[in-house]
């Protein structure tokens, strides 16, 4: 029986948040058709994430890989990847997130040369940095760090169209390189769904809620912002928003819904596990991040039935249907926000109207057969992928 290509996954680190999911997801998926390889550096909430993979999935821990720019420690991880990729001798190497990708990268076509036949090396950024993260000298030197490392990619996959639409005009990887597979939702019912009740709501109030991490390129600030002109406009309406995550600002944005005196309609639920069974309590979903490749908790919020307003950038306008299943509203603008969550609010048949629309979208079948948003859909999707780039592979000694 012949040997299965081998597919070696590179991700920096597994932690909660989609990305992770999505290499779990796919290298459990994988395992009829490949020989898989995970490689990820060390982190301390890995060991739920890897209680997921299949037995049949080999895991590598890197031990210099990390987040963080460190010249000694990525150079050592830099050699560990490329001992590892020339000791299991791929037929693909699929690297994910910024740092991994990076390194990545470079060892794989380190390890391939004078090899008969180096590995296809395909890319998945999980989202660009070219805007929402940093000032203008660091998104500099990341585009042209991206430009140079993508000399040594044969692939690259968005999440998004609007996320690849943003890259190649950047100059990153050419249009012929690029193909769109979403990161795939899990849509299973909630296990033991949050009730208002639980989080001291009366029924009758709007809820407004929000998934995030806490930190600026989430842009939950100009929520608050928002609820604060809400506040202004609706006195008398009962609205309540629900903030859910934990992280650096968490501080820092207390104080700024102290300071705009909406402090009693704002809950902070900190970091929670069970961030979907709280979306069951909210209304509305809003996303008003600053960049954002796909989002999968707008996803996950109109699956439940909630309509969503999100930012326009990068991939989040993907993710709904305009007008229909979810508004978008320009970023960083608080009065946009607002007036777009006031339709909402003032209006039942439409809250209802959307939330029924989104629910019915969310959960829609693709081409697949499948939810369009669903890890069923994006492993197929894969599985087409490699499939094809394997049949273009170059002959052994030609690239």
């Amino acid at each position: 029986m012949p040997a299965k290509p081998r597919i070696v996954h590179i991700i920096t680190r597994l932690e909660p948040g989609g990305s992770s999911r999505n290499v779990i997801d796919s290298c459990s998926a994988q395992v009829s058709d490949y020989d898989v390889v995970l490689l990820a550096g060390p982190h301390k909430d890995s060991a739920s994430l890897l209680s997921l993979l299949p037995g049949e999935v080999k895991y590598i821990e890197i031990k210099n890989l990390q987040r963080e720019l460190s010249a000694a420690k990525d150079f050592r991880a830099l050699a560990e990847l490329k001992r590892e990729i020339a000791g299991l001798r791929p037929d693909i190497v699929h690297t994910h997130t910024s740092k991994a990708g990076a390194l990545g990268r470079l060892a794989a076509a380190l390890a391939g040369l004078g090899k008969g036949r180096p590995p296809v090396i395909v890319h998945t950024p999980h989202g660009h940095l070219l805007y929402g993260y940093y000032g203008p000298l660091k998104t500099f030197i990341f585009r042209l760090a991206e430009k140079f490392l993508s000399k040594f990619t044969d692939y690259f996959i968005a999440l998004t169209p609007g996320e690849m639409r943003e890259t190649i005009a950047a100059g990153i990887g050419k249009a012929g390189q690029w193909t769109v597979v979403h990161s795939g939702v899990d849509f299973k019912p909630p296990a033991a769904p949050v009730l208002k009740r639980d989080l001291a709501i009366a029924p009758e109030e709007i809820v407004v809620g929000t998934a995030a991490r806490l930190e600026p390129v989430k842009g939950v600030e100009f929520l608050i912002r928002a609820a604060g002109i809400l506040a202004g406009r609706l006195p008398g309406k009962r609205f309540r928003v629900v903030i859910i995550g934990g992280g650096q600002l968490e501080a820092q944005l207390r104080g700024l819904a102290s300071g705009l005196g909406v402090q009693d309609r704002i809950i902070f639920t900190g970091f929670r596990n069970d961030a979907r069974e709280v979306m069951s309590a909210l209304d509305i979903y809003s996303q008003p991040s600053l960049n954002e490749a796909m989002g999968r908790a707008p996803i996950e919020a109109q699956a439940l039935g909630l309509p969503a307003v999100v930012s326009r950038v990068c991939g989040l306008p993907d993710t709904i249907r305009e007008g229909e299943t979810g508004i978008t509203v320009d970023p960083a603008d608080p009065e946009a926000l607002a007036a777009a969550l006031e339709a909402l609010i003032l209006s039942p048949d439409l809250l209802a109207r959307m939330g029924a629309a989104a629910k019915a979208w969310a959960r829609g079948s693709d081409g697949t057969g499948f939810p369009r948003f669903g890890p069923e859909s994006m492993n197929i999707q894969l599985k087409r992928f490699y499939a094809g780039i394997l049949a273009r592979r170059p002959e052994p000694g030609r690239r």
